[in-house]
């Protein structure tokens, strides 16, 4: 059987997905060709095709003399990307129930950890910005308990369009307090296998609509 290893073009395309989806690389941002070459030290080449991928993807946008900007969302495409989010991860939930475990739930519980050192800490804004993060892996951990490639994969590309750091920026600030007991309940009754999981979740999740939308800079978009 023949391994087929990713291209470099593969490479570059995932880590600028990678840096996009955790909130490193802003939207508005303009990205340097060359610098992106020099930095992960391979050619122009690659860079331009991993670049031309998320330009079919519509998350860059490329103009004339190799300018590229990383598209900035809509309120369209915005509350599309809320929507198909839900979606996701009501329906990992439920596939999960099925076949819950300690063991599957074990980098949840991780999370909720570390999420609690920071609520109990000084919540400085290097803090503040390692919540978000964590709270971008722990909605990924619950679609990952699902054990569907597709559904990962379909969840992936909506963070493309849409990534935590960016809901946070754009709508009401949240508290994170209620934000990490959210959190700390829906892991608790996923851990029951408890139905009482997706209510849980899917309230988190309309809450986070009801923030998002209500923002300042939300309704700024076009």
């Amino acid at each position: 059987m023949q391994i087929e290893y990713p291209s470099l073009s593969d490479v570059v395309y995932e880590h600028l997905s990678k840096q996009i989806i955790e909130g490193n690389i802003k939207y508005g941002e303009k990205l340097n060709i060359k610098a992106i070459s020099e930095r992960l030290n391979v050619s122009t080449m690659p860079v331009r095709d991993a670049l031309k991928k998320l330009e079919m993807e519509n998350i860059v946008q490329i103009k004339p003399r190799s300018n590229c900007i990383v598209a900035v969302p809509t309120k369209k495409s915005i509350l599309d990307a809320v929507e198909m989010r839900e979606l996701l991860e009501l329906h990992a939930v439920k596939l999960a129930l099925r076949t819950m475990s300690v063991d599957n739930l074990r980098p949840i519980l991780e999370i909720i950890d570390e999420m609690k050192s920071i609520i109990e800490g000084t919540q400085s804004s290097e803090q503040i910005s390692r919540y978000i993060y964590l709270d971008l892996l722990f909605h990924t951990e619950l679609c990952k308990l699902a054990g569907n490639d597709y559904l990962e994969k379909f969840y992936r590309e909506v963070n493309l369009h849409l990534n935590m750091t960016f809901i946070y920026r754009i709508g009401i600030p949240p508290d994170i307090n209620e934000s990490f007991a959210d959190h700390k309940q829906i892991a608790k009754k996923l851990a029951e296998s408890s139905p009482e999981s997706l209510e849980l979740l899917g309230d988190h999740l309309e809450r986070s609509r009801g923030h998002i939308i209500r923002g300042e800079l939300f309704c700024s978009l076009e």
